[in-house]
């Protein structure tokens, strides 16, 4: 890993907005006061939150949808009723 870009306080200040440009591309530049490390500028980790239940659409055709409020979802099913021994 390389070592990272020192510079001055007054340098950052004067020149942040190619410094952030920098730190966002992967490097990572120490601002110094003093001689003394303040603080680094380093990319930003992005976090995407992860979906909660039940806040995902699914992505349905229209003929996807007219299927499934077509079927009769309240009709016995032979095969399971069969598999769990309530059918003969």
């Amino acid at each position: 890993m390389p070592e990272p870009t020192t510079v001055s306080l007054y340098e950052a200040k004067t020149h942040l907005s190619e410094l952030g440009e920098r730190a966002a591309n992967g490097e990572e530049i120490v601002v110094t006061k003093h001689g003394k490390p303040r603080f680094r500028l380093v990319p930003a980790t992005i976090r995407v939150p992860r979906p909660r239940p039940g806040t995902v659409e699914l992505a349905l055709t229209t003929e996807d949808r007219a299927a499934l409020l077509a079927f009769d979802w309240a009709a016995p099913d032979e095969d399971t009723e069969r598999e769990f021994g309530m059918r003969e």
